[in-house]
Order: C-alpha cells, then sequence, then structure tokens
C-alpha cells in the first residue's frame, strides 16, 4: 500500500516503481543516471547531513586537544579528529558529483544552515567528556553509519563507509578503555564520571531522532538507503552501551525488559535539557517543543562553525 501511494504522487511512474522493483529485489545502483528525482533527493539529503556531522567534530574536539593530560592523549585525539576530518572528506568528495561545491559547503555557508545533532553542540569539559564522547557519541555514529554501509543501496557510498566504520569502531574502543580506566581511579572520579554520564546519556538517545511511532519521512527506509528504523538503531545502541555501563558501574536510565527482550529507557521520549543548568527534565514533553529545541541547537554549533571557518586559522591557510 505504501509503494503505491508513493507512486501515486510521482510524474514518471514507470520509471520510479520499475527503480522501487529492482531496489527491493536487492538491486544497487552504481550510477546518478540509474536515480529517479526523489532517490537522489532522498540519497544528497543523507549525505549531505552525515558530511555536516563530521566536520562539526572539529570544534567540539579541538579543546579536547588543548587539555589533554599527556602528550599520548593529546596525539589520540588528533589522530581521531583527523580520522572525522578524512571522512568530512570522502563524503563532500562524493557530493561534489551531486553538484555541491564542497569549498563553499565547508567554508562559506552560513553555520545556521549545518545540519548537525543536538550531541555534537557541547563542548568537551575535560577528558572524561572525551571518552563519553566516543563511547556515547561514536558509538551512536558508529551504528548510524553500520548500517548505511550494510545496507544502503547506492554502492558507492556504502563502499565508501567501510574505511569509516573501521575508524569509528576504533573510536567507540577508545572511549571504552578510557572510562574503564577513569572509573577505577577511586569514588571521586567515579562520581566525576558519573555526573558527566547523566548529561550524556539522553543525548546519545536522541541521535537516532524522533521514535517510530511519529516519525512521518519514511523514504530512506522505502529506497533502503538505510536499513533500520530510528527505534531499531537505538535499540542496537542501547544493547552495547548499557551492558557496558552495568559493567563498569554507572548508572544509566535504561534497562532491559525481561517480558519484552529488549532494552528500554525508564523514561519516555521526549523530554528536554535545561541550557542554563544542562540538566536534564525527565518529564516528556511534545515533539515540537523537542524539535524546536533541536532546532535552536546547542552552545558550540555556531561559535564553533564560525571560528572552524575564519575565526582561528584566517583565510590564508586556505
Amino acid at each position: 500500500m505504501a509503494q503505491a501511494a508513493l507512486a501515486r504522487e510521482i510524474p514518471e511512474e514507470a520509471t520510479e516503481v520499475a527503480l522501487q522493483t529492482r531496489i527491493k529485489a536487492g538491486a544497487t545502483l552504481e550510477d546518478i543516471s540509474e536515480m529517479t528525482p526523489r532517490y537522489r533527493d532522498v540519497l544528497v539529503a543523507t549525505m549531505a547531513i552525515a558530511a555536516d556531522l563530521e566536520i562539526m567534530t572539529l570544534p567540539l574536539d579541538f579543546d579536547a586537544i588543548t587539555f589533554a593530560p599527556s602528550i599520548n592523549d593529546r596525539i589520540a585525539v588528533a589522530s581521531a579528529l583527523q580520522d572525522e576530518m578524512g571522512h568530512a572528506q570522502v563524503m563532500f568528495r562524493m557530493l561534489e558529483d551531486f553538484g555541491f561545491d564542497s569549498y563553499h559547503q565547508v567554508f562559506e555557508r552560513d553555520p545556521k544552515n549545518f545540519k548537525t545533532f543536538f550531541l555534537l553542540e557541547f563542548g568537551n569539559l575535560s577528558p572524561i567528556d572525551v571518552g563519553l564522547g566516543h563511547l556515547v557519541g561514536d558509538q551512536a555514529g558508529y551504528i548510524t553509519t553500520r548500517d548505511l554501509e550494510e545496507n544502503c543501496s547506492f554502492g558507492p557510498y556504502s563502499r565508501s563507509l567501510r574505511k569509516v566504520n573501521f575508524e569509528e569502531n576504533f573510536h567507540v574502543k577508545r572511549g571504552e578503555y578510557m572510562i574503564r580506566h577513569y572509573m577505577q581511579q577511586g569514588p571521586e572520579m567515579r562520581k566525576r564520571v558519573q555526573e558527566r554520564m547523566d548529561f550524556w546519556f539522553p543525548l546519545g538517545a536522541e541521535w537516532f531522532g524522533a521514535t517510530d511511532d511519529v516519525k512521518s519521512r519514511t523514504d530512506q527506509l522505502h529506497y533502503k538507503i538505510r536499513g533500520s528504523s530510528n527505534d531499531q538503531l537505538r535499540q542496537i545502541w542501547l544493547q552495547r552501551l548499557v551492558p557496558f555501563c552495568e559493567q563498569v558501574g554507572l548508572k544509566v536510565p535504561a534497562h532491559f525488559d525481561r517480558e519484552k527482550g529488549i532494552y528500554v529507557l525508564d523514561y519516555q521520549m521526549p523530554i528536554l535539557l535545561n541550557l542554563e543548568t544542562l540538566k536534564w527534565d525527565f518529564r516528556t514533553v511534545t515533539w515540537p517543543e523537542k524539535l524546536a529545541q533541536w532546532k535552536k541547537g546547542g552552545p558550540l554549533k555556531l561559535p564553533g562553525l564560525t571560528r572552524m571557518q575564519v575565526e582561528l586559522w584566517g583565510q590564508d591557510l586556505w
């Protein structure tokens, strides 16, 4: 029924239905000429968001380099950041095939128009945040791009993510190593890690977007650009993160529901973050309220992207 409804909405019905049939049969596309306008729009929007997310890690992790506790930590942060910029380069290069000007997209576009996620819009305050960023944030990103690599019907994009995912998984492992290390440093350090996890965990749960019962745009799944829904990806994230937290002694607002056989949050999404106190209010709000907070963005987004474009290094470097 959904396929029939989609076909009625498009002008070139036969071409669209033929494409949908090919994709449903497991075919992959290798060239832009094989795409319908609607497929192309959905794919480009997916790749453009992914590219913006990679770029946002530059202002996010810059301070982490300066306060790294040792030269080895500084090298590790710089290495991870180099990975992320490599991922951005790959994605913006692919967007050039669809008519995008990469230089404009990165250095001349209004920072307000970058499509970044709330999790990336708060600066790291300490090395604990760096570890949690890898554990919570890179884990969410890895699960998202791993799904794209395994399922995306555009072959070149799927293959481009193999190296990306290898490196993202390494970032997650470093986060696990760091948090496991900090949790062994005594009660005061464990308290500090717990306080920051209280901030990070809901951000990670939000990474995957609105819950399936309210999500209306499903073209990514329809065209097999991705293979799993928001809730399915969130469940994988919970399956990986919650047992680790329980193992190291971190409390998170989620548990395994034996009756349902899945991990569930101890609160109902969506919830709001108080941007003044940076404390979560776990009372459920409406999705329009949550979307308004996402649209407003966190404190790092606009100054961070502006700094990335002009302030710190100056125009001449580029």
